[in-house]
């Protein structure tokens, strides 16, 4: 034998077996651990991306103004003017409510937005004139 064979006995080759095994159990924990961790963090983040609502602007003043300048137009009653009023209030809330619970949304009005974000007005008002010609 020579030098170098003496130093792989039997004890120590069983010993680099083991040591190796014990190795990949600890490597296979951590893949393990980290593989977990990862799954988590992205359903976590899946979860706050798709429960976060958006914040949308509406231009209230500039709807209402349009409705009263039409209305003006056609020249009704006073009956009739309450009812057209009517109709175009249950329109207009449930176009908002509706297009809210519909896209997750904030709805803001114009001017208390300073920044620019999505305008949903032309939106809103194409529903609006569709629930108002459905209600005649």
């Amino acid at each position: 034998m020579t030098t170098s064979d003496e130093n792989y006995n039997a004890g120590a080759v069983r010993e680099g077996v083991v040591l190796k095994r014990r190795r990949q159990k600890w490597g296979m924990w951590a893949l393990g651990i980290t593989t977990a961790l990862m799954s988590t963090v992205a359903i976590s983040l899946l979860t706050v991306r798709l429960a976060t609502p958006s914040i949308v602007t509406f231009d209230m003043k500039g709807t209402v103004d349009m409705f009263m300048q039409q209305s003006a137009q056609q020249k009704l009653d006073e009956a009739s003017a309450k009812v057209l009023t009517r109709r175009f209030n249950a329109a207009l809330t449930q176009s908002l409510n509706d297009w809210q619970h519909d896209h997750n949304a904030v709805i803001l009005v114009s001017p208390a937005v300073v920044s620019n974000g999505t305008d949903i007005t032309a939106t809103i008002r194409g529903d609006i004139a569709r629930r108002m010609q459905e209600a005649e």
